[in-house]
């Protein structure tokens, strides 16, 4: 599998004291209604998975035999729905607390990374740095104006019986918000621990086994920063000058596109919230001559209404002639990031072949050294991309026509966050969305089985900085 060292600032080395025994209540939510678009995997469909996996099965699905397992399967997908999607809450709290220690949108304080905490002591003040900024964000909860950002933070705040607004309410959400810091540390911890442990297992099968398990519990964030599109941009060039991708692209599935909510990288909030990934990947096929706009059709698959409701609401706005801007930040001079120059050049020129320069929004004093760019994407190009719910795992899409059936599908970030099971089951899903010949793209090593290839086609490795953050990209074909 492809491990990426991630940048880890002072702040989570910080065990901060709690205040108090807040909780996080997770109530799954109710069944989705039915929709013409989508239906759940039938046991025909995941028989041959159920069968491959016999010795692994969920406890649920353990033990039973054939006759059983049909007639539990439709409400064992269900169960399991509904356990994916409350663990979007888990993620939108990682968010938040990225939110609390990197935003610049309510607080003069410095950001609780390296590079801004090094000139003013370090560790030694990152504790002091990180409760000033988490007082700030609390202080700007009761009247958060239109920054969407504190609209989210309180929103989900109220959603588990929290106002902020008042005194008890705010030593409340002090304490949730301090749990879920430590939550977070605790698992980062375990993660490392595990990666660690299935790094050292000799058998393929079973350190990917392994590997598939690591974040198989983790909250589902919707974040996403520009990096993995300069590997997809990389490997979309390579992929067409091997012969393997020679174009027209005309259906694309992206399986979770994201939001720019706090960047993965730096945590940037001095812009509004944004979806990068369906742009970028538009921008790159175009750039390459491998589609056109006039015949593209992007489908964006996502479990969060929060990310549907922003394409959504984007592409109401193209109907009525309003562009997409994109902000598109760069961090200079920092001692994590010493950056490639195929990365600077491939932010130069990101969004050029479907958009138009556009005046950029400035960093807030206190972020120093960031060179930003703005695009305003073409209403047209908008118009390509459209989004849906879909959770990969035990949905598909219903009643594809030959036609509709897509030459790539991209699923990056996306399936780490699953089980060896899950992932099997994903793997006959996206089957059902490709063509005969189309390519899975994820950068996430598998073993496919039929009918899509049980080895990669192409692999690609991507650095965007000397320290060699990086991506690989591994291009899966359906026979």
């Amino acid at each position: 599998m492809t491990y990426r060292r991630r940048r880890c600032g002072w702040s989570w080395l910080i065990v901060a004291a709690a205040a108090g025994g807040a909780t996080c209540e997770t109530r799954a939510p109710a069944e989705p209604a039915a929709t013409s678009y989508k239906r759940p995997i039938s046991y025909a469909d995941a028989r041959p998975v159920i069968e491959a996996h016999r010795d692994r099965l969920p406890a649920a699905l353990g033990g039973k035999s054939a006759a059983e397992l049909e007639s539990s399967w439709l409400r064992w997908v269900q169960e399991h729905d509904a356990s994916i999607r409350a663990r979007l809450s888990r993620g939108d709290e990682d968010s938040i607390v990225n939110f609390w220690m990197f935003g610049t949108s309510f607080t003069r304080r410095p950001r609780a990374t390296v590079a801004d905490l090094a000139p003013r002591g370090g560790r030694a003040v990152a504790a002091e740095v990180l409760i000033g900024r988490l007082d700030d964000l609390l202080s700007a909860l009761p009247s958060p104006g239109s920054n969407e950002r504190l609209l989210f933070v309180r929103d989900a705040l109220q959603q588990r019986g929290i106002d902020a607004a008042t005194p008890s309410g705010r030593e409340q959400a002090r304490a949730y918000l301090i749990d879920a810091h430590e939550r977070i540390l605790a698992e980062n911890d375990r993660y490392r621990q595990s990666a660690e442990s299935a790094g050292r297992i000799t058998d393929e099968g079973a350190r990917r086994a392994a590997f598939a398990s690591v974040y198989s519990d983790r909250g589902l964030s919707s974040d996403t920063s520009l990096p993995i599109d300069f590997a997809l941009d990389e490997t979309l060039g390579a992929a067409k000058a091997k012969g393997h991708l020679t174009g027209p692209v005309r259906r694309v599935a992206i399986i979770g596109p994201g939001l720019d909510f706090t960047d993965k990288t730096d945590g940037y909030d001095f812009y509004p919230v944004q979806t990068i990934q369906p742009f970028a990947l538009v921008d790159s096929l175009v750039r390459l001559g491998l589609a056109t706009t006039s015949d593209l059709k992007i489908t964006a698959f996502d479990l969060s209404p929060r990310v549907t409701r922003h394409i959504d609401s984007a592409r109401g706005r193209a109907a009525q002639g309003t562009p997409y801007a994109l902000q598109l930040p760069l961090v200079r001079n920092d001692p994590a990031h010493h950056w490639e120059p195929g990365f600077v050049s491939y932010w130069q020129q990101a969004g050029s072949a479907i958009g138009d320069a556009a005046p950029s929004l400035r960093p807030p004093g206190g972020v120093a050294d960031v060179d930003v760019r703005a695009v305003n994407v073409r209403p047209e190009v908008v118009l390509t991309v459209s989004a849906r719910d879909l959770n990969v795992v035990v949905e598909r899409p219903a009643r594809l026509e030959e036609a509709e059936r897509c030459d790539l599908v991209v699923a990056t970030n996306v399936l780490v966050y699953y089980d060896a099971f899950e992932q099997a089951l994903a793997l006959q899903n996206i089957a059902s969305m490709l063509r005969p010949g189309g390519f899975l793209i994820t950068n996430y090593a598998m073993s496919p089985s039929a009918p899509i290839s049980s080895t990669a086609t192409l692999v690609t490795t991507t650095n965007w900085d000397r320290e060699r953050h990086f991506d690989s990209l591994f291009w899966y074909q359906r026979k």
